[in-house]
């Protein structure tokens, strides 16, 4: 059995730093220094991209960690905010295309203003969607993925046939009522984000004194409602509600079940469990303080 030192699970700044941060990181550097360089006035465009990128950020940092503190032959499956690397690909995925979208909207103000006036009702409509679906994608199969459970499908062949184990051991998982409540809310919020941007849009265009007015890149006077700052927060806000409630869920296990899995498993397998478990967080080690 391969054990990590109580000190290799708590990781520096550097060993957190994968290569695939680095390249996202350098990737969304790079686009979001084009659109600097096209000189916006106004900044509140670039926070949609910058704040899905900052939460693409945390669910890479959170996948490096798990992949590092785990050890080498680990029994035990821990995703206490779902899909952590799947998570951090489709927020980066859509910082991205919000990215791309805002360099184009710069673009045009400065060599075709003419068609700003024109698409800039698409242009926050399609902003929006993919500011707001960005939140909402991470939680469409958020139940597939949340669980605390123990492997011993490597090991079962080895163990006394008469003893009764499961392959996978679901010690706990995301609950079908707390599921239910964070697929309707989520999606309700999504809903009425997208048909309260669309509504203000339509009032804007009749009448533009509703709305602030802005200086693109090419010192073209557009209108945006207030209702943007409001979206701006919105989604972020409610993730990181949801975030916190899935991991208390999912760390709301009962130590009892955990002992009485593990118990006929070889004592080997027993302490490199409970070793790989203290190594998750603070309060997985504090409940198996009597291991």
């Amino acid at each position: 059995m391969t054990e990590k030192n109580n000190d290799e699970h708590y990781l520096s700044l550097k060993d957190l730093i994968s290569e695939s941060f680095l390249c996202d990181l350098i990737l969304f550097t790079f686009l979001f220094i084009l659109i600097i360089t096209q000189t916006w006035d106004n900044i509140l465009f670039l926070l949609f991209p910058l704040i899905t990128f900052t939460f693409s950020l945390f669910f890479r940092l959170l996948s490096s960690n798990k992949k590092r503190t785990e050890f080498e032959k680990s029994y035990v499956v821990y995703n206490p905010f779902g899909s952590e690397g799947k998570n951090a690909n489709r927020l980066f995925y859509l910082a991205q295309f919000q990215l791309i979208l805002i360099f184009w909207l710069g673009a045009e103000s400065l060599y075709n203003p003419h068609l700003v006036e024109n698409y800039y009702f698409y242009f926050t409509g399609i902003l929006i969607f993919l500011y707001t679906f960005a939140f909402f994608w991470i939680f469409i199969d958020l139940w597939k993925y949340s669980r605390f459970e123990i492997i011993t499908s490597e090991i079962e062949g080895k163990l006394d046939p008469h003893l009764s184990i499961d392959s996978r051991n679901i010690i706990s998982f995301l609950k079908l009522k707390t599921l239910k409540m964070i697929s309707v809310i989520n999606l309700l919020v999504f809903i009425l984000l997208n048909i309260t941007n669309l509504i203000f849009l339509l009032l804007i265009s009749n009448n533009p004194i509703l709305g602030i007015q802005v200086y693109l890149p090419g010192s073209q006077l557009i209108p945006f409602s207030y209702i943007l700052y409001g979206i701006l927060f919105i989604s972020p806000i409610l993730t990181i509600i949801i975030l916190m409630l899935n991991y208390r869920t999912i760390n709301d296990f009962n130590k009892e079940k955990l002992d009485k899995l593990i118990e006929p498993l070889p004592r080997n397998i027993q302490i490199n469990i409970i070793e790989n478990l203290k190594s998750l967080n603070n309060k997985i080690k504090e409940q198996l303080k009597s291991e």
